[in-house]
């Protein structure tokens, strides 16, 4: 691997575990496909993330593409961008069909805002909580993004945050005097098929019930507005709203893919989320 590659695995091994199996080399750069997208990553910087979820396909420019450089692993297709100001993205297309954009920042002189520019008919839109998605034109998702991470060289967490602006995604890391370097700072964009494998609807004695099927990705990566978001681009309008989301979102923090499904129940009633916790999901 290049050497923020190397970087990245020491700092954070678990960012390079899940690397999609199936790449292809080609004089441009890569092509990962997982089951349910395909992903690009060039070698020249400029020509930007390519990212094909069979519904849509959109462009994730990386930071300082005019002035970096760029490298591919041929044995993992692990993607390196040197930005040549103390800091550099490792491109990462991952087996769950997420795409992950990690910046090392190697001193206190590197930028502290990474700028993630999204094209391709889609926009941005921050939701309440914070949580970022994709949308369409037609309001319909299209993706949606981890929320932010960042640790040091200790790994210790770093103050992060995502501000959007159009279709422009900036993720703010509070670095410099003090901090241990090198820093890796990361966001994440998954495909908006592939939260559930399956939504059924169910009978019982008590009424209408809907099962729910996890995907094996990390629920707690993703914000409780954002996972619910995912789940009303599936379900029928009657099956929205507040009691509807805090089980879903209670399930998938509380429980995530070691119980599957989740079952959310029509007959709960709404009690806000902090008791359907206490309720163990179901109040």
């Amino acid at each position: 691997m290049s050497d923020a590659a190397d970087v990245l695995a020491a700092l954070a091994p678990s960012a390079v575990e899940g690397v999609a199996e199936e790449t292809v080399l080609t004089p441009t750069g890569v092509i990962a496909v997982t089951d349910d997208a395909t992903v690009a990553l060039p070698l020249d910087p400029a020509r930007g993330i390519t990212v094909d979820t069979g519904e849509a396909i959109f462009t994730i420019d990386i930071p300082s593409a005019s002035k970096a450089t760029g490298t591919i692993d041929q044995a993992s297709g692990i993607a390196s961008y040197d930005n040549h100001d103390g800091s550099a993205t490792v491109a990462v297309a991952n087996e769950d069909s997420s795409t992950s954009l990690h910046t090392i920042i190697e001193s206190p002189a590197a930028p502290t805002s990474y700028a993630y520019d999204y094209s391709g008919g889609a926009r941005l839109e921050q939701l309440s909580d914070g949580g970022v998605v994709l949308v369409d034109a037609n309001g319909d998702l299209v993706a949606s993004i981890a929320q932010p991470w960042a640790r040091d060289a200790h790994g210790e967490p770093i103050a992060t945050r995502y501000a959007v602006k159009g279709n422009t995604l900036t993720q703010f890391v509070e670095h410099g005097a003090g901090s241990a370097y090198p820093i890796v700072a990361d966001p994440t964009t998954l495909g908006s098929n592939s939260f559930f494998t399956k939504v059924v609807q169910n009978s019982g004695s008590q009424g209408t019930y809907v099962s729910v099927y996890p995907a094996q990705i990390k629920w707690t990566a993703y914000s409780g507005d954002t996972i619910y978001a995912n789940y009303r681009a599936i379900v029928p309008a009657s099956y929205e709203g507040n009691k509807w989301r805090d089980q879903l979102v209670c399930h998938a923090v509380n429980v995530g893919i070691w119980k599957s499904p989740w079952n959310l129940d029509s007959w709960r009633p709404d009690v806000g989320y902090a008791r359907t916790v206490v309720a163990a999901c179901n109040p």
